[in-house]
């Protein structure tokens, strides 16, 4: 019997210059596969989530993947992680740190440190992306007095740490099967490491396209990326094409069963779904002890006394002095909406022809 699995690192190509398929192709390739849920987590971005729920939607209900709303994150004095919103609350904060990480740089960019992470993702589970050449050389850690380099076991483990502490019960150490000669040691050296650092290991694969067969497109865009040609790219492009979806028969034979099974409970505390939000207008527009109808109402009263004053002095706000009988209208869905403006009808042009001229 094939294990469940749920997809927790994904990209699509709204993770420019990187991900070589469509949220779409993604999220049905997941359905097609069998897989209980899909994570889009584009880098530093919500893009892609909007499409790939919609698509899931066109999915017989039976069958069908959950979608997870998540991003991925590369800190600037820091390693990269990615971030899933367990609920509301949790999207919205994401949302902000999204906001607030685009606003610290310039166009196209953006700039993320450990302290925006302080009391902003309460809501939010945390996976720790090991580096791509992870395990390095040096693996067993050796002791020495100096610090330790950029991508070694031990910058690994201490950020490992720290994930730990910023996220308490919601920290996973990523784990990646790539086929690269260097699995066994990989899988062996990531699951110490987050044992010692005391947080669970999954299983994520990172994937950048559905299939195969878009590994020439995920080369071009690596090709870009670095400004030069794919021929000049060389080895900074993938050596295969395994950061795609793959079937819970592959899974099977490439993880431990312990990493499979552990996508499963990450994805069972993730339950928010873009069917929960609804439009919401800033409730600081409404003062207290007013609903936004009334509010609504005595801002057109008092501009329309304004409007139609007849001294120099401009009267305060009329009161709503209003019969009994007449109630006030049921609020809107959307308070202070802006009706659609309707175009005036125009009669066509007479013809020459058919004028008569005196």
């Amino acid at each position: 019997m094939l294990p469940d699995h749920a997809e927790l690192h994904c990209l699509s190509n709204f993770s420019f210059q990187r991900g070589a398929s469509h949220p779409e192709e993604l999220v049905a390739q997941a359905a097609a596969f069998g897989y209980a849920a899909i994570a889009i987590t584009d880098e530093c971005s919500l893009a892609g989530v909007v499409r790939a729920h919609r698509a899931l939607q066109e999915q017989p209900e039976q069958g069908r993947p959950k979608l997870i709303i998540g991003s991925e994150l590369q800190l600037a004095d820091g390693p990269c992680i990615v971030l899933l919103a367990s609920n509301r609350a949790g999207y919205g904060q994401l949302s902000r740190l999204i906001t607030r990480a685009r606003r610290a740089a310039g166009k196209g960019e953006y700039k993320l440190t450990r302290t925006m992470l302080d009391g902003a993702c309460s809501d939010c589970l945390a996976l720790l992306i090991p580096p791509a050449d992870f395990p390095p050389p040096d693996w067993p850690v050796p002791a020495r007095a100096e610090p330790p380099a950029a991508g070694s076991a031990a910058t690994l483990e201490a950020d490992a740490a720290w994930l730990a502490q910023r996220f308490p019960g919601r920290a996973w150490m990523a784990v990646t099967v790539r086929l690269d000669g260097r699995d066994r040691q990989r899988i062996t050296c990531l699951r110490r490491i987050a044992r010692n650092a005391g947080i669970p290991a999954v299983a994520a694969s990172g994937a950048l396209m559905h299939a195969a067969a878009r590994r020439p497109l995920a080369d071009v865009m690596t090709a870009l990326r670095l400004h030069c040609s794919v021929a000049e790219a060389g080895l900074a492009l993938a050596p295969n094409a395994e950061h795609r979806l793959h079937d819970r028969a592959t899974l099977a034979g490439r993880y431990p069963p312990a990493l499979l099974a552990e996508t499963l409970a990450v994805a069972a505390r993730c339950t928010f779904s873009l069917d929960e939000l609804r439009y919401e207008y800033p409730a600081e527009l409404v003062p207290d002890g007013e609903t936004p109808a009334t509010w609504l109402r005595r801002l057109v009263e008092g501009g329309l006394a304004w409007r139609y004053r007849q001294d120099g002095d401009r009267p305060a706000p009329l009161p709503m002095n209003r019969p009994q009988s007449m109630p006030l209208p049921a609020p809107p869905p959307a308070p202070f909406r802006r009706l659609p403006q309707r175009t005036p009808h125009r009669p066509p042009y007479a013809s020459r022809s058919n004028t008569s001229w005196r």
